[in-house]
Order: structure tokens, then C-alpha cells, then sequence
């Protein structure tokens, strides 16, 4: 097929749009790859002779120029990874810039999708998936740094725990290291001490599969302060576990469609953190059981969650849809 993904590109791989154009021309599509702040968009998209326009969220986007597209019988797609619902501050506030103008919203939290449906002619739930060539980790694991890792912010307007438990943990004399650089952290930072401070930058791709490999386990936690609807499986989950790390995270709705606990993972139940470090002291003194769980995700993750074999039911998908 004939394809335009417009979204933030500027050649860095760290960004969706991109590996989802990528892996769409490794399966011999015709892509092009638009950025968001690119002149003539329209011509160009005319010009390439797309049948659809995959358009990669875009909080600042004028999507409103996109209607002349559609008018010309371009289907128009967004894909959309946020958990913020229609209307909540401050990430779902753009919503309202993409009203009406879509064909088709791809929405990786099944919570918004009724939400949205008057968003466009049609919204779906579809999987999240995981780059196995970007966040692709060059090291064996069991070449370990520490007992217990977590990437991401400390989040205290949207999670009542992260940083209680993270904290907690270190209190009790837990082997833990935290990476997420300063944009997340920012003055909070102070609250880890540094010798648990992993890393002052961000952590991506490859770098970021060490951390999990290098980790006994790996954390993660819902944002308990959000809507219950916005509860959606973060896409560290995946990164997690696609990179070999064993993952302990809190019971959430929706893990069930990429995880089975106790296969491929281990919950412990929200805002218990007693049963938080019970499931941390046991699964650190049964080292096969959690290299055999770990294992089991990783490879569950490869065969059902590469990003080739997600973009390519995004294909199947938007050609149905287009009729």
C-alpha cells in the first residue's frame, strides 16, 4: 500500500512514528514519513498518492488541514497511545482539535474508546506493541546490577505510590536503582539518594533493555489518581518484559490481553505494600522460578507482540475499515 505517517520524525528512531513507518516498509509498503512542522503537507501527501494517512497523535497539530485530504478520499487514521480521556487536563484537552476530521482512531486504551466515539466514524481498541529491533538488548541476562529497577517519573499528580514505595523499598534496605533523568524528576530527584539515582538522562532503546536485563525485577505501577477508565497497561509493560526483565507490577485491568500473571509476569494487589515487597523478597530468593517467568514473558512477547506482526493487523484493520 501506498502510506503517509505524518507525526514528529526528524530521523530519531525514539519516536512511533517512525518505527511504525519503518517496520511498514521492511513489509515492502510504500511509506513516506511527514513531520508535523513541514510545509505543504497536503501537496505532499497528494503528490506520494496515499491511500491512507497515518497521522500519530500531534497535541499541537492543525489537524483541521487534514480535511482537505478526506475530501479527496484519503482515509485518515490517528493512532492514539495516550490514557488521558477527552476533555481531562491536561492531556486530553486535544481532543477536541481532532473532532470530526478522522476516519478511523486507534486507541491503545480500551477505557477512551466510547469515550471518543463521537470523535470520528469510527473508534477502535487496538494492542500496544513492542519494538524487538529498537529496544533490542545486546547483553545476556543474568548479568545483574542490582535487585530491583524502575525507569519513569515519580508522577505525584497521577500516582499516590510510585514514590512512597520506591522510597519504602530503599528504607528497608532494598538493593534498588531509578532512572528516568531530570524532566521527570525534577526537584523530587532529592528523594532518591544519589547512589540510587541510575542515570541523569533519559534511557532508550537499547540502553533501556540493559536496565530492565541488568535488574532482577522490574517495576511498575498504575497511576492510581487518574479516572478508572485512564487505569491503561503502560507500555513499560512490554518494554519490560520484551527485554528479557522479569516484571512485578500492580493488578490492572487490561493485563490480561498482553500478560498472563504468573506466566509471564507476577501482580501484587494496588496500594498494598506489604504485599509488594513480600512478592520482591520471594521472587529475589527463587532465582529459577523468576528466570523461568521471565523467560516465558520474553518469549511470549517476541511471538505475539513484535512490532512487525502489530503494524501488520494495523494494516488489515484500516483496510477493512477503508472498504
Amino acid at each position: 500500500m501506498r502510506i503517509t505517517v505524518i507525526g514528529y520524525h526528524n530521523g530519531d528512531a525514539s519516536q512511533n512514528g517512525v518505527r511504525i513507518a519503518q517496520s511498514w516498509t521492511m513489509q515492502r509498503h510504500n511509506v513516506q514519513m511527514i513531520d508535523f512542522d513541514a510545509d505543504d503537507i497536503i501537496e505532499k501527501v497528494l503528490k506520494h498518492r496515499s491511500e491512507f494517512c497515518l497521522v500519530t497523535q500531534g497535541r499541537e497539530f492543525d489537524h483541521f488541514i487534514l480535511e482537505e485530504l478526506r475530501s479527496k478520499g484519503i482515509f485518515l487514521v490517528q493512532w492514539i497511545p495516550d490514557e488521558y480521556g477527552p476533555k481531562d487536563p491536561p492531556g486530553g484537552l486535544w481532543f477536541d482539535k481532532i473532532k470530526g476530521i478522522y476516519n478511523l482512531l486507534m486507541c491503545e486504551t480500551r477505557g477512551i474508546v466510547p469515550l471518543l466515539k463521537d470523535y470520528a466514524d469510527e473508534v477502535i481498541w487496538i494492542t500496544q506493541f513492542f519494538d524487538n529491533r529498537y529496544h533490542w538488548c545486546t547483553e545476556r541476562r543474568g548479568q545483574y546490577s542490582f535487585d530491583v529497577g524502575f525507569l519513569g517519573g515519580p508522577n505525584p499528580s497521577q500516582s499516590s505510590i510510585r514514590l512512597k514505595f520506591l522510597k519504602q523499598l530503599i528504607k528497608d534496605g532494598c538493593d534498588v536503582q531509578v532512572g528516568g533523568g531530570d524532566f521527570f524528576w525534577g526537584h523530587l530527584r532529592s528523594e532518591i539518594p544519589p547512589n540510587k539515582y541510575f542515570s541523569d538522562g533519559m534511557l532508550i532503546g537499547g540502553e533501556m533493555a540493559k536496565f530492565y536485563s541488568r535488574a532482577r525485577i522490574g517495576l511498575n505501577f498504575i497511576n492510581d489518581k487518574l479516572p478508572q477508565y485512564e487505569l491503561a497497561v503502560s507500555n513499560r509493560i512490554l518494554k519490560t518484559v520484551g527485554s528479557g526483565g522479569f516484571l512485578l507490577t500492580q493488578e490492572v485491568e487490561g493485563l490480561e490481553d498482553l500478560l498472563i500473571p504468573g506466566e509471564h509476569c507476577i501482580t501484587y494487589s494496588p496500594m498494598d505494600y506489604h504485599d509488594f515487597a513480600e512478592k520482591i523478597d520471594f521472587y529475589l530468593k527463587n532465582n529459577s522460578l523468576r528466570e523461568k517467568i521471565a523467560l516465558q514473558g520474553k518469549t511470549h512477547v517476541l511471538a505475539n507482540f513484535n512490532i512487525d506482526k502489530i503494524t501488520a493487523g494495523f494494516i488489515s484493520t484500516i483496510r477493512q475499515k477503508m472498504g
